[in-house]
């Protein structure tokens, strides 16, 4: 029988007052930069183009480590076995982040783009495309952003014994994510992706090491591995299709191209790519984002294949709360706090850069460029952050409804609604930064065909052939977006443009700012 921790009223007391601590540290941190980005929607939604490679680094992962990481991966693995670890398919991402992301960087420089809608708009040269693509990804952009707020309130609520209950939990979250995106914009919302991630790396290992010693003092992972490798109902966790048999090969192929796909387009990823300071911001990427990757979810595997079963055997009830409640009822109370500030790292660094993401393309895509810039008109800054700001207020009011009415499992709620809608942009992005045959009507037939396919396999009618929702609808919309490309015609000034002209510049090896910064101030000019 292990050991277990009672949480004493006095420990419960001191958490609640190290949450309000930290949701001061954050509040505050976030109003330092309120006048700094009230007069420019550059600084609001891309800090101004400036971020360094180590905090581009810091803010990519651990917008990819949300409440679906610190939660998600251990519970997964202790219900489905180590087949899950095939979701860091975003190791393989980091690759295509490197070569994608820097053409990316470069025509955000050249043409001042600070959404996936205004690269994805302008290169297939339709209103209406770029309209469908806004609308799609801030309407899935909610429900992840709800899970993290679930996430939250679940962690909040087991930490603390129900002395915080869920309810409000999530209504300080909710107010703690959107005041600060509202306050600081991007400028606020990097640099705290940074202290997060140490945060949350270093809360991760002090929670599996803590678990470990004081459970496992002698043999260590060891003794632990063999606990779960003996007992007839617990061995299946470290072995592949695992204890449901969901990772068959095709199980592990569908849940690895979601992972891939996540770090690659989605929206607030994807818009990352914008801020980079220099070229040197992607050559860093292509080898410390897999290691970051390799060590905080490496952690979480262990936690979840090996401490997990090893402490709590099989069936236990809620694994959704497996990690807050190892943390809580086997550790220590400053052990439990500890996890719940990983948990805060990863969730609301997610949460925030999605809801930035969402209210850049609410206000700057379905607003500003339709009511202004499509009729020539000027519109000033100042009045496009304060749109912004507004957008947000609807964004999270919104949520609210679907945190309120939280589904059984939060690994399935983020997976069915919002990866395979978002990875629909997928072969429009990869076909318009190196194909120049790729058309408009190409990436409407491709993009809008998958989205269908995704929604009928997802809500109406299961998946053939034991593939996922995501996979079908990438296959359909790949075959649809090269085949119609390739019986329509693309106008050469768009080939010239946004293909060979980035090819010139990459292939030239010139510095970027030298080339296009003169372009960027002569448009903000005219």
């Amino acid at each position: 029988m292990f050991e277990m921790f009672e949480m004493s009223n006095t420990s419960t007391y001191m958490i609640i007052a190290g949450i309000l601590i930290y949701v001061i540290f954050v509040t505050v941190q976030g109003m330092g930069n309120f006048k700094k980005t009230s007069g420019s929607s550059e600084a609001f939604f891309s800090a101004d183009r400036g971020i360094s490679p180590i905090v581009l680094v810091f803010s990519t992962a651990v917008s990819v480590f949300s409440g679906l990481t610190i939660y998600g991966f251990p519970s997964s693995t202790y219900r489905d076995g180590i087949g899950f670890f095939s979701g860091t398919g975003s190791f393989i991402a980091t690759l295509l982040i490197v070569v994608i992301g820097y053409r990316l960087w470069i025509l955000g420089k050249e043409y001042g783009f600070t959404t996936p809608t205004d690269f994805l708009r302008e290169r297939y040269y339709s209103e209406g495309y770029g309209l469908f693509v806004a609308i799609l990804l801030v309407i899935f952009i909610v429900p992840y952003i709800s899970l993290q707020v679930i996430t939250i309130g679940d962690g909040i609520t087991t930490t603390t014994n129900n002395t915080v209950p869920y309810v409000v939990a999530v209504i300080v979250a909710s107010l703690l994510i959107g005041s600060h995106v509202i306050s600081g914009g991007m400028k606020s919302v990097a640099w705290m992706d940074t202290f997060h991630l140490v945060l949350g790396a270093g809360a991760v290992a002090i929670v599996l090491f803590a678990l470990r010693g004081i459970h496992f003092p002698e043999g260590g992972l060891k003794e632990a591995a063999q606990i779960v490798l003996n007992n007839p109902d617990t061995a299946a966790i470290m072995s592949h299709p695992g204890p449901r048999g969901v990772y068959t090969w095709k199980g592990t192929l569908n849940n690895a191209l979601t992972g891939a796909v996540a770090t690659v387009v989605w929206p607030h990823i994807f818009s990352r790519q914008y801020m980079a300071k220099s070229k040197e911001n992607f050559k860093v990427m292509a080898w410390c984002l897999p290691l970051v990757y390799a060590l905080i979810i490496g952690m979480l595997m262990i936690i979840g294949a090996i401490l997990a079963p090893a402490i709590l055997g099989s069936g236990f009830e809620n694994p959704d709360v497996i990690m807050p409640y190892l943390s809580t009822k086997y550790a220590p109370p400053i052990v439990a706090f500890i996890s719940l500030l990983a948990l805060f790292a990863f969730a609301v660094s997610t949460s925030e850069s999605l809801l930035l993401s969402a209210s850049s393309m609410a206000s700057k895509d379905l607003y500003v460029h339709r009511k202004y810039e499509l009729k020539g008109l000027k519109v000033d800054d100042r009045k496009v952050v304060k749109i912004s700001r507004i957008i947000v207020l609807i964004l999270m009011a919104t949520m609210m409804f679907i945190v309120m009415n939280k589904p059984a499992a939060i690994t399935d709620y983020a997976y069915k609604l919002s990866s395979p809608f978002f990875a629909m942009t997928l072969p429009a992005t990869i076909g318009g930064l190196f194909w120049r045959k790729g058309t408009k009507e190409g990436a409407i037939a491709g993009t809008v065909s998958g989205v269908i396919v995704v929604t009928l396999f997802t809500f109406f009618i299961k998946a053939p052939l034991g593939f996922s929702a995501l996979l079908w609808g990438m296959f359909v919309n790949a075959v649809l977006y090269v085949g119609v490309s390739l019986v329509t015609k693309v106008p050469e000034e768009i080939s010239r443009k946004y293909i060979d002209r980035i090819n010139t510049i990459i292939s030239t090896g010139q510095e970027v700012h030298d080339i296009v910064d003169g372009t960027v101030k002569k448009t903000k000019n005219a």
